[in-house]
């Protein structure tokens, strides 16, 4: 009884623990500098709303978007199921 059939999935949490940890690091590290750095030559107005617009704005253009190309994966590959590889490779 039991055994034996866990060991795909430590290595399956480990790696997507590795990944998310590099991710998140790079995140940090990297693209949230760089985006703050775009707003360094306008006065402290234009700082103040152009981050606000550009926040709401990006946050739900980018949501909405990846919602639209998910369900167009869908309607291409028939299901959730079918469509996750691709799913995968793009997000």
């Amino acid at each position: 009884a039991g055994g034996g059939g866990g060991g795909g999935l430590g290595l399956a949490v480990v790696a997507g623990t590795v990944q998310t940890l590099l991710s998140k690091t790079a995140k940090y590290a990297l693209f949230d500098p760089t985006t703050q750095m775009a707003y360094i030559p306008l006065d402290e107005e234009s700082k103040v709303k152009g981050k606000a617009a550009i926040d709401v704005l990006g946050s739900r253009l980018g949501k909405s978007g990846g919602s639209l190309l998910q369900q167009l994966l869908v309607l291409v590959f028939g299901d959730v199921l079918s469509a996750s590889p691709a799913v995968a490779l793009l997000f």
